[in-house]
């Protein structure tokens, strides 16, 4: 995932089983409902469970917020398939990504506390960090805002939570990579974060874990959130084809190590919201983290506009503004979506992989509720759309060639050639996915994709057979 720009841009917006079934009759529903969401909350307690079936997903919990503060939680499906073991609402989960924000308001508590200068050159504070030589000044808002050049990093870098963990300032030497010149670009970046953590507690001389516990989570209510490892008891996370993973931390925690409830990120989005009574941060200093630095462009463009301080930024169609934060990591997912003028928001945690349709799915009914055209994240449906419209059209190439050989005139060489050159990629590519760990495609159609696969390749079996073979075919085609 990463020019001040508000970017309010109407054409980028434009562009821009058994075992689960039976699960849901585990699913524990703890609707606190105040008032203000009964027909979405209706509308979700009947849809995701279907869309949970369809695509795979064992377990998850959703918040609702409404001027502020949590309205409705409700738990569906599995924590541990195997065992049969419901979701509790109360469930512990890998956060992922969602861990950026979260830091981005450690730091900004240093930064109003007189701790952290988040534009003065991290090279102040980290004179024992060895970077590549002649690397450029970059910033703690740069580092924060993804606008430092940092390449995004390692994402796949797992230990066991008893397994020692490199030392992080030697992994961040190995780690960094600079892809651009700072301040000019978006460019999302997990090395960017976990240099702040870095920063942090050489400037400080405490461990992030501690601090973060101290300055920003207890003080929020966020008393089951951790960014050390607390998860023995958390649900079993899902891989894209299902499988059960294994615990793991990362090598850094500020990008994607923090463990929490959804009702500790509920807390941090009421916390967010316009008018919030937290004593963490200045509500000017809130402002500034939700305030877009960049636009944002590529498949980031497609769900948001711009980001600010450890938060993507979005303008709504009613022009409110947005800001929300996903997290993707092995065999967990998660996305928090707000609108601070609003106190509107809602929290989504999964423990699989396959949830992203499932998701955006929950983001459009949630958009409706509030009155608005569809959140950008809410754009993964679109996928699903193309991918069923291009295997649809793949089926019709093969059905075609079928036709084609039944008989007529010599190809000619020419004609041979082009049809081995287009069968070339229709073959490849799932088998490129069949042997990959993680694959974009596979995130945003979870359950498409082997069909998508399987269709290219009897399409592309077609055409390479009809290159190969002079084949005879009716005069005209």
């Amino acid at each position: 995932m990463k020019n001040r720009a508000h970017c309010n841009n109407p054409a980028r917006r434009c562009l821009a089983g058994i075992a689960v079934a039976l699960g849901f009759l585990l699913s524990l529903n703890h609707a606190t409902a105040q008032g203000g969401v009964p027909a979405l909350t209706d509308r979700l307690s009947k849809v995701i469970p279907d869309k949970m079936i369809a695509t795979g997903v064992p377990g998850m919990v959703v918040v609702l917020l409404a001027d502020g503060v949590p309205v409705w939680t409700r738990a569906f499906g599995f924590a541990d398939l195997e065992t049969g073991r419901a979701m509790p609402p109360d469930a512990l989960f890998r956060v992922e990504s969602i861990s950026k924000p979260v830091t981005a308001w450690g730091a900004m508590r240093l930064a109003t506390t007189g701790r952290l200068d988040l534009d003065a050159p991290i090279s102040d504070c980290l004179t024992d960090w060895h970077p590549p030589m002649g690397l450029p000044a970059i910033t703690t808002r740069q580092l924060l805002s993804n606008t430092a050049g940092v390449g995004l990093g390692d994402y796949g870098a797992r230990y066991a939570p008893n397994e020692v963990r490199p030392d992080l300032a030697a992994y961040l030497t190995e780690d960094f990579l600079m892809i651009g010149r700072p301040g000019t670009r978006f460019a999302y970046s997990d090395t960017g974060f976990n240099l702040v953590e870095l920063e942090i507690e050489v400037c400080t001389a405490s461990d992030f874990a501690d601090l973060m516990r101290k300055e920003v989570l207890l003080p929020l209510g966020m008393d089951g959130a951790s960014y050390a490892w607390t998860g023995l008891q958390m649900p079993v996370g899902h891989d894209l084809r299902g499988q059960p993973v294994p615990p793991y931390v990362y090598p850094g925690r500020a990008s994607g190590g923090l463990h929490a409830t959804a009702a500790d990120i509920a807390r941090f989005a009421a916390a967010g919201m316009g008018g919030a009574k937290q004593t963490v941060l200045p509500p000017h200093a809130v402002a500034e983290m939700h305030h877009s630095l960049i636009e944002v462009g590529g498949l980031f463009g497609l769900a948001a506009d711009g980001y600010g301080l450890g938060h993507f930024t979005e303008m709504l169609s009613d022009g409110r503004a947005a800001v929300w934060h996903g997290g993707q990591g092995y065999g967990w997912m998660s996305h928090l979506h707000m609108v601070p003028e609003t106190g509107d928001g809602i929290v989504i945690l999964a423990n699989s992989q396959r949830a992203w349709p499932l998701f955006a799915a929950i983001l459009r009914d949630w958009s409706e509720s509030l009155g608005v055209a569809p959140v950008g994240m809410a754009r993964v449906l679109w996928a699903g759309t193309a991918a069923r419209v291009a295997i649809g059209i793949l089926a019709a190439v093969t059905a075609l060639i079928l036709w084609a050989a039944l008989g007529g005139r010599p190809l000619g060489s020419a004609v041979r050639i082009g049809l081995g050159i287009m069968a070339v990629p229709l073959l490849l590519w799932p088998l490129r996915a069949a042997t990959a760990e993680y694959l974009f495609l596979f995130s945003i159609l979870p359950a498409l994709w082997p069909w998508l696969a399987a269709s290219s390749g009897l399409a592309g079996l077609g055409l390479g057979a009809l290159a190969l073979t002079p084949v005879r075919v009716r005069q005209g085609i």
